[in-house]
């Protein structure tokens, strides 16, 4: 039973990334239409990847913690990821399907940092949202 658990695991772990890698050169080759361009502006002051410029700055102050309106999931601290029952895992989800896009990251590296662990359930599923944002 937990090879097959582990396999189906392995499995979703590999189509995560083989989607994930399949979008990034999709998206690298997709040319931008003429009236696309004409509409695109940089905002001032901004790189052009606002997204990896907020990550980045993040990384560099490991003591940065920025809050999702999650402050109560800091009671999970040090509980093992697979020590959750599924009320427990239903606030994590609730969390995590209400931040946009761009959030995820921050959101994962924000609730390691608080010594927060993921519910393995979750792991696959927000691994899989963050590769469809990039």
């Amino acid at each position: 039973m937990k090879v097959l658990l582990g396999i189906i695991l392995l499995f979703g772990f590999v189509v995560a990334m083989a989607t994930w890698i399949g979008n990034k050169f999709s998206r690298k080759n997709k040319e931008l239409e003429p009236e696309e361009e004409d509409n695109f502006q940089i905002p001032t002051g901004c790189c052009g990847a606002h997204e990896v410029c907020d990550f980045e700055e993040m990384l560099q102050n490991p003591n940065e913690i920025i809050y999702f309106e999650d402050e109560d999931l800091d009671r999970f601290k040090d509980i093992p990821a697979n020590g959750y029952n599924d009320a427990q895992i239903d606030e994590f989800r609730d969390v995590l399907y209400t931040l946009k896009d761009d959030e995820i990251r921050i959101w994962l590296l924000s609730i390691e940092r608080r010594q927060i662990q993921l519910p393995v359930i979750l792991r696959q599923e927000a691994l899989f949202m963050v590769a469809e944002a990039s």
